[in-house]
Formats: structure tokens, C-alpha cells, sequence
């Protein structure tokens, strides 16, 4: 089985460029002259950037709690089936 560790890193950036991708497309498929356009762009630049890092902050947030809660989960299973063996019953 393949160890996949890179913890979601791959939907963030996915998330990312997919935002990036529509902005883009929809100022530029927008009925707006050039003027018209590069102002809308420069107006709104600053909101857009704020709203991509406030999806990765929250992305990275919940791929961590979701990896965290793996690993606890992961631990609890293991600790659980050394629990229920007997070793005393093996003769080594």
C-alpha cells in the first residue's frame, strides 16, 4: 500500500488555482472595455487575494484536524488489537 502524506495539499492547491481560474475567466469573458476591465481588476485585487488566503487558512485548518484525528484514530486501533491479544497463551 502507498503512504500518501502530502495531507491534502494537492484539493489546497487545486482550491487555489481553481479560484485564480475563474476570476480570471470571468473578467475576461466579462462585456467590459479594456479600461473598464483593468479598473475592475485593480479595484477588486485586493478582496480577491483576501478571500484566497482566508480559503487556504481554513483549508490547511481542517486538513490538519483531519489528519490529526487519522492519526489519533490510527493509534486508538492499534493500541486496541495489542489490548486483545493474549500473549500469555504463546510459547516463545
Amino acid at each position: 500500500m502507498s503512504d500518501n502524506n502530502n495531507n491534502g495539499g494537492g484539493f489546497i492547491f487545486g482550491l487555489f488555482m481553481g479560484t485564480i481560474a475563474g476570476a480570471v475567466v470571468g473578467a475576461l469573458l466579462s462585456p467590459k472595455s479594456g479600461e473598464e476591465l483593468r479598473s475592475f481588476i485593480k479595484d477588486n485585487s485586493k478582496e480577491w487575494k483576501e478571500k484566497i488566503i482566508d480559503i487556504s487558512d481554513l483549508a490547511k485548518e481542517k486538513v490538519s484536524k483531519a489528519s490529526e484525528a487519522r492519526k489519533n484514530a490510527t493509534k486508538k486501533m492499534r493500541d486496541d488489537s495489542f489490548d486483545d491479544l493474549d500473549l500469555d497463551d504463546i510459547d516463545l
